[in-house]
């Protein structure tokens, strides 16, 4: 466990949200692809509690007093779900195991949004927690659903699986059961980041297209497009409330445009289609070719709609 409490440490007293986020991660990283087969085994479901409180309240920890019992909770809930991952590596219960990730994941979520809630709740620059936490309940409920339907290597979710587009041409429009209850979370999510009221240099509004863009991609592959409108309109009323738009990370507003474009382009104003689109296209980063090819290559477009506007770009 030191290799990850170490890193956690380090960027708790750096403010390094992206670190932080990627600790938590069911994907171990490239360079240490064993990293979290080792952080399972250091314990195990009699001492976890107590081996990560150890691990977390330090003598010298840079974790706030108030913050560490939920830091404890996360990463526990963390470590068996992990758990659940590794024994469906192997194939110990191979017939539920996505299911149980699922579960098993979902109850790490839970607790994730819980350090989040409150006037007392993490910081705004560990908000890369909640992505990392969201994107995999997302990937996850996909997965169980699939199995549940058996379904497995139809229409998979990779998880890795992050382009802009990833569900506006994957065809996959079945209702899930998991997969709804996912989006039910990912939803508390929303509210919890558009209704609070920090200053905003503190503010978990940060986050809000990053979850507004993981909540159109999961009511897309459900085919609930109307309840992306209600993102929207919560959006368009706390206008006022949020930052400006071009403060946000540029992947952000390359998603949330793109799915704009394409929420317009359904409901055939054109127009607004055209011009959320266009945005997505010239806001992409020079080498994110994928991306600036899912805005031409959709099936719902039967010409390029607007080519003779980026002719000359």
């Amino acid at each position: 466990m030191d290799a990850i409490f170490n890193v956690f440490h380090h960027a708790q007293y750096s403010h390094d949200g992206a670190v932080l986020g990627a600790l938590l991660s069911p994907i171990p990283p490239a360079q240490d692809p064993t990293l979290l087969h080792r952080f399972h085994q250091d314990s195990n479901v009699f001492s976890i509690q107590s081996d990560i409180t150890s691990y977390i309240k330090t003598p010298h920890s840079s974790v706030p007093k108030g913050e560490a019992s939920a830091w404890i909770d996360i990463y526990v809930a963390y470590w068996k779900a992990i758990g659940e991952i590794l024994r469906a590596e192997t194939g110990n219960h191979r017939h539920d195991w996505a299911i149980k990730v699922y579960e098993a994941w979902k109850e790490f979520m839970n607790l994730v949004i819980r350090g989040y809630s409150g006037s007392t709740g993490f910081a705004a620059w560990t908000l890369p927690v909640l992505y990392t936490a969201g994107k995999y309940l997302r990937v996850f409920a996909i997965k169980a659903d699939e199995e549940q339907a058996t379904k497995v290597g139809n229409g998979t979710a990779s998880m890795e699986a992050d382009g802009i587009g990833d569900d506006v041409t994957s065809g996959a429009f079945e209702k899930n059961e998991r997969l709804e209850d996912a989006a039910r979370v990912i939803n508390r999510v929303f509210t919890l980041c558009i209704s609070d009221r920090a200053p905003m240099e503190e503010s978990r509004k940060w986050g809000l297209y990053h979850t507004t863009n993981l909540l159109f991609k999961t009511y897309f592959k459900l085919n609930s497009i109307s309840l992306s409108k209600n993102c929207l309109r919560a959006l368009q009323a706390s206008a006022t409330d949020m930052p400006p738009m071009y403060q946000f990370p540029k992947a952000h507003i390359v998603t949330f445009k793109y799915y704009v474009g394409v929420i317009h382009f359904l409901d055939e104003e054109y127009h607004k289609a055209e011009e959320n689109l266009i945005a997505a296209y010239r806001t992409c980063h020079k080498t994110a070719q994928t991306n600036k090819e899912y805005v031409f290559s959709l099936p719902i477009f039967p010409y390029p709609l607007f080519d003779a506007r980026l002719s000359n770009n």
